[in-house]
């Protein structure tokens, strides 16, 4: 009796001690882990996706206009009227003063015009001669055919482009010989056009510098009073002659 006592009474404390023993907790539906949290984006959590970024459209085309030729008057009485651009081409005629050319393109360099007369026959006349009623800087250049070219570039000591000097490019030999005079441009280089069959030996020289030179004041004198001159001043070369002459801005 005492055996079954002692027993009942262990198995009572076993009972007891099982029911009181904690249990692992089960997590709840909201629990929220501490580590290794993963991003998920905006459609797999089932929200609205950020609006996207359309494409920038391809920008269309600038076309240039197409270049409307206008009118041009000249200012001096017998104006030369030449088949090339240069004083050593043929003239075609003389025009009288006040006469209205419809200006059609312009040489490489700017200082010579291609024109239709009122006649209706083209050429070339030198620009300074000529009040245009238009804007220059929009007349196409042409390529004048039959002829050469003797080309100078000026530069000063940076590299810049030096514009408005004046160069003559004159056959070396004794009497009157023939001559080209020739201005740089705003790129500073400068055109002089001689026939196609032009050979020999030429002098191309410095000569002046044109008032329109932004080496020159609204006085047309020098800057600072201090002109300076191209190296070198002058150049023995042999038609025809490939390349550019180089000029440096001393």
């Amino acid at each position: 009796m005492k055996r079954k006592t002692v027993a009942t009474i262990l198995l009572s404390i076993l009972l007891i001690s099982s029911c009181s023993l904690p249990s692992t907790p089960t997590p709840t539906k909201g629990s929220v882990e501490p580590a290794f949290v993963q991003a998920t984006s905006t459609s797999a959590m089932g929200g609205t996706p950020p609006p996207s970024t359309p494409e920038p459209a391809p920008a269309e085309p600038t076309l240039a206009s197409p270049y409307v030729p206008f009118y041009a008057v000249t200012q001096v009485d017998n104006l030369v009227l030449r088949a090339n651009p240069g004083p050593l081409f043929e003239a075609k005629t003389t025009l009288p003063n006040a006469s209205r050319l419809l200006v059609l393109g312009r040489a490489p360099g700017s200082e010579w015009l291609l024109v239709q007369t009122p006649l209706e026959r083209t050429g070339w006349v030198f620009g300074q001669f000529v009040t245009s009623e238009g804007d220059l800087g929009l007349v196409p250049f042409i390529q004048p055919a039959d002829m050469q070219l003797v080309r100078g570039r000026v530069r000063d000591q940076n590299g810049n482009p030096v514009p408005g000097i004046q160069f003559a490019v004159v056959q070396a030999k004794a009497g009157s010989p023939p001559r080209v005079d020739a201005i740089s441009d705003e790129t500073g280089i400068f055109y002089a056009f001689v026939p196609a069959n032009t050979t020999g030996t030429w002098d191309v020289s410095f000569t002046a510098i044109a008032c329109t030179s932004p080496l020159m004041d609204k006085d047309c004198k020098c800057q600072s009073g201090v002109c300076g001159g191209p190296t070198p001043a002058s150049v023995t070369v042999t038609l025809p002659l490939d390349g550019i002459l180089e000029f440096s801005w001393q």
